[in-house]
């Protein structure tokens, strides 16, 4: 049979062990959520380009129909000048 002292020891060293283990726990977390920011950093700078290169391609577009409406206009209204 045990004694108080025995259980007591043993008690307290699974509830060392315990604290350990959600020591380590934690750490891990903390890298884990250091990570997911360092991703989420990389994800907004990657669609920060994306969106800088969607609007210059988007002005570039707007140019060139632009640019082709008043060629195809001014053909028509040379055409109808002619009529």
């Amino acid at each position: 049979m045990t004694t108080m002292e025995e259980r007591a020891s043993r008690l307290e060293g699974a509830y060392e062990q315990v604290d350990r283990r959600l020591g380590d726990l934690t750490e891990a977390i903390t890298r884990l959520d250091i990570k997911i920011d360092g991703l989420r950093n990389d994800m907004d700078a990657k669609f920060d380009a994306v969106r800088s290169e969607m609007s210059a391609k988007f002005n570039t577009l707007i140019i060139v129909m632009a640019t082709g409406a008043v060629g195809i206009t001014g053909a028509l209204i040379t055409i109808a000048f002619r009529i």
